[in-house]
């Protein structure tokens, strides 16, 4: 067998051989391609660049071209020289290297330099310990021993090193921020409400449903207490398929055919009807699973007489087993329907006699929960639950039409489910977003762009309210996950010294959660005023900065910015007016990863430009405010970032050759005796250095309001509270690896009592407020993003 074999082996070498062309062929065949390649060059090249604009200068791209290509060719046989200089050994080592050791830090930060350090670094070590043993060292010169020791002290002080960095914690901020609302001179009222992360009256209780047959896990299996049928979700789940699908089946026992049902359930000891709160969890390792991790929401909002549950999709989790294929990529509309699913068997115990929740559940008062992927999923369930067919798929009927009253999203994703290519909106339920500008794996405040998406079309008192959190990262919401965002090594990155305690994260999820539940689904309205400003609940939050954008169903808008591109025009018939800005622009508002989906005005003044007139942003309302029937006036705000003074350079070389054509022969001074025009500058840049560790002040600006007598009432923004500037922070130990930038705009929602402005001015007529105008005298220099004016009662 072995000899047919070798003779099979030698004929197709032979073959091979007979047909194999010569050299040449070869160098026929290259001289071609090289002709063919700079001919198609040159011509089409000449046809864009040179005929086609009519100009001479496209010869420069035709010529830039071909020095490429040269250079290119020269690229390649250079690096082949310097492969064939390496051993055979390292050749068959290093590739196998970088692709290891890039899947161990293969996020991006460490991709190419860990398999680099690991190369230099073992490779140094083990040079110079073969060298330098008994066997080898005689034959090595007095140079090449120190070479070679040399090689081996950078070997041990690089691995050394590159063990105490991936072992350091990190650093904290320094400068830290300023807290912009807490350097105000303004007291809120506090809420004269119990806190809400406190316990509450109730004696709790606690049990699991499930399939009864989950072989991994046995609260949801033998030791569930209420048995439940599973689902089939295979119209909405895609890639259950191949060897990662069959991985998964064998590990689950189930397929995408058979989804369990399984939940972990706190509720109040107690007649009942209860409202009724489920949660779910985000994209964690399959086999680490997180339902867990909200233990600590369940036992506290149970106590306060709301049934929670922590629903269980660690199966549609990913796992390692996925590098095999995509893995359940783009699965939330599947998150999202489960959790109607869940609502469906909860309908069902409710109006079930002999159920151990019958008539204990209250179906006119539903939220829906979630962290990271489960934050969009609790969207996408609100979103699915109004239709009647699965958008993508009209075979998948729907009959849910549940009464969901709040969305509570917890650093959530955005648009990893896109019902017919768009992101998912939603209409008429209250939204609460959470995020923790520290977050390492969701690093941008993606749920700003639900938040946006939440439109309110009828009279009913709906709120929505985006909350950003200083020093909160992503897993310490939840208990079992921790406060490394990513798993280990790549873990090892994160700059976990400049997160806040896991007990302070934890204290933040429950009031704000707790109080946005008892506000929506227990008419405890008076804790809306915590999302209008965390300052009316300060004592029950621990001490960071914390940022509230508010919206409410309520509200009447006078300016979004959403409804041209004239800048001198608002959404209700309203005109701006700009004056001596530097920075006067409208354009979508950018975050870390792409953008909010919305536009606002974006408004820049520098104390240099213009040093005798004040800069101002002035609307005048098409209709006469009235504060009698509108209380308060709200805008957003943030900071933006660029340039305060785009046009410096131009202005400058403007003046000097204005001065340049006015000055004579007798006005001009001798240079020798003229005043160092610089040294303002140079002060100034100098300043500017010996503050770069001072943390920067808080913007400031006064708002003029006039009446239709012309009279003015003179406020400052500090009188309620400084615009903070935005948060930036190292996610990673290394500042050289941090892939997005440090800080994002994120607004903050500002209120002016306009009842109030008669006290500034006797004289002005609160009930016809005309105009408004933002004037740039408090702070030198800045831009702000400005957005949404409004007025509420």
């Amino acid at each position: 067998m072995r000899k047919f074999f070798s003779r099979v082996w030698k004929a197709i070498l032979n073959f091979f051989n007979r047909i194999n062309p010569g050299p040449i062929a070869w160098k026929g065949a290259n001289k071609a391609i090289m002709v063919a390649t700079a001919a198609i060059w040159i011509i089409a090249s000449l046809i864009m660049f040179v005929i086609s604009p009519s100009t001479t200068l496209g010869l420069i791209p035709v010529l830039l071209g071909l020095g490429i290509a040269f250079i290119a060719g020269a690229g390649a046989i250079l690096a082949l020289r310097i492969i064939n200089w390496f051993p055979k050994g390292f050749i068959w080592v290093l590739p196998g290297t970088y692709i290891l050791m890039g899947v161990v830090f293969g996020m991006g930060s460490l991709s190419w330099q860990f398999p680099l350090f690991v190369v230099v670094f073992s490779g140094g070590l083990g040079a110079s310990i073969f060298s330098l043993t008994k066997k080898n060292r005689s034959s090595l010169s007095l140079l090449q021993k120190i070479v070679a020791g040399l090689g081996g002290i950078t070997g041990i002080v690089g691995l050394v090193w590159g063990l105490a960095w991936l072992s350091d914690t990190g650093f904290k901020p320094d400068p830290d921020h300023i807290n912009a609302a807490e350097k105000s001179s303004y007291v809120a009222t506090p809420i004269n409400l119990a806190n809400p992360s406190s316990p509450g009256a109730y004696e709790l209780n606690y049990l699991t449903y499930g399939s009864g047959k989950d072989k991994q896990r046995k609260e949801f299996g033998e030791d569930a207490t209420i048995l439940t049928d599973s689902v089939d979700g295979s119209r909405l789940l895609d890639n259950w398929e191949g060897i990662s699908g069959k991985l998964r089946t064998r590990y689950w026992g189930f397929d995408e055919k058979a989804l369990p049902i399984n939940g972990r359930v706190w509720y109040p000891e107690g007649d009942g009807p209860f409202p009724l709160a489920l949660i779910v969890h985000g994209n964690h390792s399959m086999q680490d699973y997180s339902d867990p991790g909200y233990g600590y929401l369940g036992e506290l909002l149970a106590s306060q007489g709301i049934i929670m549950v922590s629903v269980d999709e660690n199966f549609l989790n990913g796992s390692w087993t996925d590098i095999f294929t995509d893995g359940l990529d783009e699965e939330n509309d599947a998150r999202g329907w489960l959790l109607l699913e869940h609502l469906k068997n909860w309908k069902k115990w409710n109006s079930t006699p002999g159920s151990i929740f019958h008539n204990k559940v209250d179906m006119s008062n539903l939220a829906v929960m979630g962290h990271s992927r489960g934050g969009e999923a609790a969207a996408v369930a609100a979103f699915l639950n109004k239709l009647s067919y699965y958008p993508d798929d009209a075979k998948q009927k729907f009959d849910f039409k549940f009464n969901i009253k709040a969305v509570v999203a917890i650093a959530p994703v955005d648009g990893q489910y896109r019902p017919g290519e768009d992101r998912t909106p939603l209409e008429n339920v209250n939204y609460l977003v959470i995020h923790g500008a520290n977050d390492g794996d969701v690093q941008s405040f993606a749920g700003l762009r639900q938040y946006e998406r939440v439109k309110f079309t009828n009279d009913s008192s709906y709120f929505k309210s985006g909350v950003y959190v200083y020093g909160a990262n992503h897993g310490q919401f939840n208990t079992t996950w921790g406060n490394r965002d990513s798993g280990m090594p790549f873990g090892s990155l994160l700059n976990v010294d400049a997160l806040m305690p896991k007990e302070d994260q934890e204290t933040i999820g429950k009031v704000y959660i707790s109080a946005f539940l008892q506000a929506t689904l227990q008419n405890k309205k008076e804790y809306i005023n915590l999302f209008k400003d965390y300052r009316t609940g300060k004592d029950w939050l621990p001490e960071t900065i914390y940022l509230n954008q508010f919206e409410s169903s309520d509200w009447t808008t006078i300016a979004d910015f959403e409804e041209d591109l004239d800048l001198t025009t608002a959404s209700n018939g309203s005109k701006f007016k700009g004056e001596n800005l530097t920075v006067w622009k409208e354009r979508l508002v950018g975050m870390k990863w792409g953008n909010k989906g919305t536009r606002a005005a974006y408004l820049g003044w520098d104390s240099l430009a213009y040093e005798a007139d004040t800069a101002r942003y002035t609307i005048e309302f098409s209709n006469k405010i009235d504060a009698n029937n509108y209380r308060l006036l709200s805008f957003e705000l943030s900071e933006g970032k660029g340039n305060t003074y785009p046009d410096k350079e131009r202005d400058e070389e403007m003046k000097e050759n204005d001065n340049s054509d006015d000055d004579s022969d007798e006005e001009k001074i001798d240079a020798d005796n003229e005043p160092n025009n610089n040294s303002d500058e140079e002060d100034q840049e100098d300043s500017e250095k010996d503050e770069e560790k001072k943390a920067e002040d808080p913007l400031d600006f006064s708002i003029c309001f006039v009446d239709q007598n012309g009279n003015n009432a003179l406020i400052k923004l500090s009188d309620y509270g400084f615009l903070q500037r935005q948060l930036s922070v190292d996610v990673l130990k290394n500042k050289e690896l941090q892939s997005t930038s440090r800080s994002e705009a994120v607004y903050n929602t500002f209120f002016v009592n306009l009842s109030q402005l008669g006290s500034s001015n006797e004289e002005f007529d609160v009930s016809t407020i005309q105009s408004m105008s933002f004037i740039f005298d408090q702070t030198k220099k800045g831009i702000i993003i400005l957005d949404k004016i409004a007025l509420s009662r």
